[in-house]
């Protein structure tokens, strides 16, 4: 005998030992209790990630709703602001023009920047420009009123204390500040 026809022969014999078995009913809550005792197959992070990422979405919301949203986007926005405009001074605080020059007559020198406490000792927004005529690096720049310690940035890397300062002070690194008095009252060359 071939092995098809063995099989045949063998489903046949199965078909008919279940078709002889008696018909039982299912006995009760049998399919939640099956359930039960299977382990839920949970999906990895990554892979929830993905659907959460992936997934579509729904939003509503009410107008009301979003002032608070609104809010933090305008306080974002002006403290954006504030950061490139500089330092925010009081209302009602005058604020003095001042000219910073360095004498350069040979303009030995590439770039020339303030630098000092009233800009953070940053250079990005206080680089001189060379006037011809007069041989100077100026730049001219408002303060408020108070003391200011500045000194000149020289081609991005040597510090330069003004030698037309009435007053010096020792910034702890071995270089002396220049200070600058502003009264508010006018504006003042230095």
């Amino acid at each position: 005998m071939s092995d098809r026809n063995e099989d045949r022969l063998l489903d046949a014999e199965i078909i008919k030992n279940v078709r002889r078995m008696p018909e039982e009913s299912v006995p009760f809550d049998f399919s939640n209790k099956v359930m039960a005792g299977l382990e839920p197959k949970t999906p990895s992070v990554w892979l929830r990630l993905k659907l959460w990422l992936t997934g579509p979405m729904s939003l509503t919301f009410t107008p009301l709703q979003t002032i608070p949203a609104l809010a933090c986007l305008i306080a974002l926005v002006m403290l954006g602001a504030m950061q490139m405009g500089g330092s925010v001074l009081d209302e009602g605080v005058r604020l003095t023009t001042v000219q910073f020059s360095l004498s350069d007559t040979n303009k030995a020198a590439r770039t020339v920047s303030v630098i000092g406490s009233f800009n953070d000792w940053k250079t990005e927004q206080s680089t001189m420009w060379y006037d011809d005529k007069h041989g100077k690096w100026i730049l001219e720049a408002k303060l408020p009123p108070g003391d200011h310690e500045y000194m000149f940035l020289v081609d991005e890397a040597k510090l330069v204390s003004d030698p037309q300062a009435a007053m010096t002070r020792d910034d702890g690194f071995g270089n002396k500040n220049s200070i600058l008095f502003v009264n508010g009252d006018h504006e003042q060359p230095i």
